[in-house]
């Protein structure tokens, strides 16, 4: 019984996160006005490279400096 209320508890956080993920700004700013704590958008630690801490930009010098690995048949 236990097991089933934790494995229900952590799939309820896991669609409510996701519902607040995805949802529109539009809705975002509508709760802000009823909650300002509710307003605030997903931070950049989802992964989505506007930030620049996923890895370097294309044409940095660190990825100039890597070479393609090519594979010959023997």
């Amino acid at each position: 019984m236990w097991q089933n209320l934790a494995v229900n508890a952590a799939v309820l956080v896991a669609v409510v996160y996701a519902l607040w993920y995805l949802m529109p700004g539009a809705l975002r700013r509508r709760l802000a006005a009823i909650r300002p704590e509710l307003g605030k958008a997903p931070s950049c630690s989802s992964a989505c490279s506007d930030c620049g801490g996923c890895g370097p930009k294309p044409g940095s010098p660190a990825q100039a400096a890597t070479k393609p690995i090519t594979l010959t048949r023997r």
